[in-house]
Formats: structure tokens, sequence, C-alpha cells
């Protein structure tokens, strides 16, 4: 009966609640509040609705207090470094060191020695001296003692001759075939002819080294020595091995020999 009492109750309602609410003499009578039944049972929530658009941005508030402190990174590389600084003071004098024993008197015997390491050592910087010269040359060959050097630069007679002397040599004066050999490579090697330190400067027709001495060793080509126009008075070798007679002005390759 409870259901079919509650339907009932809903289409009363249905029909005499807005008579009631346009009559005020039935809500007097209080007949419309007689026949509403009881409450009836809540209905769901509803859905959401859409979210509002936000509003403008505030003021900006006060500065906060300073945070603490984050852990230390990594040190970065070293920088470049910096000028050099002042000159420090010079430090206190330290204490003076006891006496040492005398040394007994050198005998006549200690001074030969004693002379004989200085000569020694004088020689041995003097040979360093050259070779370290010679070094300063691109090439270097060895026959016997003798070494034979060039930097591939030319020049005339006397140029060449002052700077084979500034370094310590002589200008090349080959004295046998070996020796001519290793100036011919030379030759060979840059493609031009090297002066030799021989001439006859001194007396036309009589060839001698550069130290002093008739020349004990000889290459001429064929038809040569002949003092072209008067003009010849130097040697050059050419790359066959051969030697001419040369202007002294012109320039040819260097070539030093030192006896080390």
């Amino acid at each position: 009966m409870r259901p079919y009492f509650t339907v009932h109750m809903l289409v009363v309602n249905a029909l005499l609640i807005p008579l009631c609410h346009g009559n005020p003499d039935l809500t007097s009578t209080n007949v419309c509040s007689s026949i509403q039944g009881p409450p009836g049972v809540p209905g769901n929530n509803g859905l959401h609705g859409r979210d509002g658009r936000d509003g403008r941005e505030g003021p900006k508030g006060e500065k906060g207090d300073i945070g603490s402190p984050g852990q230390r990174g990594v040190q970065g590389p070293p920088g470049k470094m910096g000028p050099v600084g002042p000159q420090g003071k010079p430090g206190l004098l330290g204490t003076k060191g006891q006496k040492g024993e005398d040394g007994r008197a050198a005998t006549p015997c200690d001074m030969g020695r004693v002379a004989a390491l200085e000569a020694g050592l004088s020689t041995l910087q003097n040979n360093f001296n050259k070779l370290e010269k010679v070094l300063q040359l691109l090439q270097v060959k060895k026959v016997g003692q003798k070494h034979y050097a060039t930097d591939g630069r030319v020049m005339n007679f006397e140029s060449a001759r002052k700077k084979c002397q500034t370094i310590g040599g002589l200008l090349a004066m080959p004295k046998t075939e070996e020796e001519n050999k290793v100036i011919q490579d030379f030759v060979s090697f840059y493609q031009n002819p090297a002066f030799l330190g021989i001439s006859d400067v001194k007396k036309e027709g009589s060839f001698e080294y550069i130290t002093k001495g008739s020349i004990t060793y000889t290459k001429w080509s064929q038809g040569e020595p002949n003092d072209y126009k008067g003009k010849e008075d130097c040697v050059e070798m050419v790359s066959s091995g051969s030697w001419n007679d040369k202007n002294c002005g012109e320039e040819r390759l260097v070539v030093c020999q030192f006896e080390i």
C-alpha cells in the first residue's frame, strides 16, 4: 500500500501546490498544508559547473628572507698565471760556518797535473765549439779526420772564405780523390757549383791553397784553367767533380771543411 500511497500523494501535490500558491484563501484554511505528504528522498548532486576565469594577478608581495646557502659546487679549472710579483726583501744572513782544515801545499807534480787538465779542457772546449758551429749547417760528411759541411747558401769567394773562417773552418780544399768526391756530392745535391779554397790571385797561373802552399791535387776540366778575359782567379767545382777557374765575384755554393 505504501508505494501506491506515495504515488498518489505525488500526483495530488503536483495538482494542488500551484493552486495553493496562487490562492490565498486556500492557504488560510490550511488545506494545502494538510495535504502535503512526508519529505521525499534527497536527489543526487548535480554536475560541477565549469571553472571560472583566472583572476588578475595580484600586487607583488614583500621580499622574503634570504634562504640558507646551498651546497658548494665543484672547483673550476685554474685561471691564467698572473703577473710576477715584486721581488721580496733579502733574507737574513746565515751563521758563519766553521773553518775547514788547512790543505796541504801543492807539489810541482800537482801543478803539472792541473796544467795538463786545464789544457785538455781547453782543447775539448775548442773542439766542442767547432762542432757546435758545424752542426748549424744542414749537411755534414766526414773523410778521415776532416768534416765537410754546407747549408746550401751561395756567396762570392771572399764572403765564402770569411763565413767558413767565422765558424772555425776553412773553405773546402780537396787534396785527395775521396775528399773531392764528398764536395761533388754537395754540388750535385744543390745543383750549384762550389768555390774551392784555391786561387792564383797573388801570381797568375800559380794556384795555391788559401792556407798558403802550392796545390798537391788537381782535377781540371779539359782546357782549364784558361783565365777567360783575364778575370778568372778563383776555382769552382762543377757537378762532374771537375775544376774550372772562375771570376771571384760570382756567387757559388759555400762548402767548409773542419779538422776535428
